[in-house]
């Protein structure tokens, strides 16, 4: 696979992949409030759940590139973390950028803003991936930092830090699973 290819691979899987991540806006209520659905789908209106659901669709895309033949890339996983931390940087970045501009958030910026980090998540990945000249080191280094960002993705879900900034549901001021109380 050569950079041409996966870009157009990845731009034709952005549009895709902002529907996935739409639907697990919606997700964890569709489920009557499963716990299993909970680490994939947002859980409130928390700044952190959205860029949840940015990262589980992306995670998914660029395991499945990996499985057809993207294992054959060797800065393939050194591609994939840096894609994958993108998600958070990039989302946090123009939430608040435009928020500190119009003062509020405004629904069809945070659909952009959703959509533009899916598409520069996955442009950084093919850019990235078939420049790089990844060591047996590098891909280690590269697995390791995944690990923390997916595992933070699940405790914060149940356990949230008392941050108000990303965690917060600014509709009822809850943290996590917590926003729901008809499930406690």
């Amino acid at each position: 696979m050569d950079t041409m290819n996966l870009l157009v691979l990845n731009a034709w899987a952005i549009i895709p992949l902002v529907l996935v991540g739409s639907l697990l806006h919606f997700a964890y209520d569709w489920s009557g409030h499963n716990k299993v659905v909970a680490v994939f789908a947002a859980v409130n209106e928390s700044y952190w759940e959205h860029i949840k659901i940015a990262f589980w669709p992306v995670l998914l895309w660029l395991v499945g590139l990996f499985a057809l033949g993207g294992w054959q890339i060797l800065g393939f996983i050194p591609a994939m973390t840096v894609a994958l931390y993108s998600v958070p940087v990039s989302m946090v970045a123009m939430v608040f950028g435009y928020k500190s501009i119009t003062g509020k958030n405004l629904l069809w910026l945070d659909i952009a803003v959703f959509a533009i980090t899916v598409g520069l998540a996955l442009m950084i990945f093919a850019l990235v991936a078939t420049e790089l000249a990844a060591s047996i080191w590098s891909i280690g280094i590269s697995v390791l930092l995944l690990l923390p960002l997916g595992v933070a993705f699940i405790r914060y879900t149940y356990a949230p830090p008392n941050e108000p900034d990303l965690f917060v549901d600014p509709l009822n001021q809850r943290y996590g699973l917590d926003a729901h109380p008809e499930d406690n």
